[in-house]
Parts: structure tokens; C-alpha cells; sequence
């Protein structure tokens, strides 16, 4: 069972999030922390296929959230937009949403929290990434991953790259190859 204070600031987390989005301000607080990608700035290109627990972690991942390729089916199954495309100079996350339901302090590899989208060329929204957002009090890990500090305080992020390339990796925060649109 959950206490009260746990239960209060998850509300408050989720309220934050739909209030205000991840915004671009917000975004920041991923910058710092080591790109995100677990291994201190040194996860690059392919290196994540060298390890058996980030290959069935992706593989998962694309089995799971096949049918989100399409923003229609991800709305349709409670994913909020959560904000505006979010980007720093020289990289970009994109669009993000959230289903509050599952923002907690748990990590499930099958249900990740927030579902990232980008424009293709023909202006069409599709899943280029994950983001897995937790509450939990300690940092989080996935698959030999630690999660990064998240974009409001009392949450932690890791952000996986299934549907787009990334060449700074799986799980870097950002991705030098997108930019927002404008």
C-alpha cells in the first residue's frame, strides 16, 4: 500500500507534466546528467547490441509499442500529449505523451510512461522514441541501465531510441539527427 505522501506527489508529478508538458526549459535537466545513456557519455552507435540485456530490452520495446507507431492508436490507448517538441541546441527529443496511469515508482519494461514523436516528410507524427519516468525514491535501472535525473523534481528518465536512429545511442537523451519543426 501506498502512503499518502507518495500517492500526493505522484498526482502532483502528473498534474505538472500535463500542466506545463515537458518544456523546452525542462528539458535542460536532462542535458547534465551523462546524456542518458547509462554508461556515462560512452554509449554510442551500436554498442548497445553488445549487450544481451539492452538487446531484449529493445526488442521488447519494438514488440510493445509496434501499434504506437501511429499517434491515432497511442491517444486511443490513453497517451496524453504531454509537450511541445522539446530541444536543445544541435538535438532534439520531440513531442512527448504520457499515460498518467502509469507514472509511478515502477519500472515495467512493457509499459513505458511516455511515448516521443516527430514529424516525417510528409508531416505526419510517428514513435521515433520511449521515455521511461519514474517516481521512485532511489534511481531507477533497466537492463543495466541507471535513469537519468527526469525533467521534474522527484523524477528520474531514461529514453530509449527504437524507432529512430541515434548516433549518439539507444539511450541517449537527445538525438542529433532531429530537430523541432518551425
Amino acid at each position: 500500500m501506498m502512503s499518502r505522501t507518495k500517492t500526493g506527489m505522484m498526482s502532483m508529478v502528473a498534474a505538472a507534466v500535463l500542466a506545463v508538458g515537458l518544456a523546452p526549459g525542462a528539458a535542460v535537466a536532462h542535458e547534465g546528467s551523462g546524456g542518458g545513456s547509462g554508461h556515462n557519455g560512452s554509449d554510442k552507435s551500436d554498442d548497445w547490441k553488445k549487450n544481451s540485456e539492452q538487446r531484449r530490452l529493445v526488442k521488447t520495446l519494438r514488440d510493445v509499442t509496434d501499434d504506437y507507431r501511429w499517434l491515432d492508436n497511442a491517444i486511443a490507448d490513453g497517451y496524453e500529449k504531454a509537450s511541445e517538441c522539446v530541444e536543445i541546441p544541435g538535438a532534439a527529443m520531440g513531442f512527448h505523451y504520457l499515460k498518467k496511469e502509469l507514472l509511478d515508482d515502477k519500472t515495467q519494461a512493457r509499459k513505458p510512461e511516455v511515448l516521443v514523436y516527430m514529424p516525417n516528410e510528409r508531416g505526419r507524427m510517428k514513435l521515433v522514441a520511449i521515455e521511461y519516468m519514474s517516481t521512485a525514491t532511489e534511481r531507477p535501472e533497466i537492463a543495466g541501465l541507471k535513469f537519468e535525473d527526469g525533467p521534474f523534481p522527484g523524477t528520474f528518465a531514461l529514453h530509449a531510441w527504437v524507432w529512430r536512429d541515434n548516433p549518439d545511442g539507444m539511450f541517449a537523451a537527445y538525438n542529433p539527427d532531429l530537430s523541432c519543426p518551425k
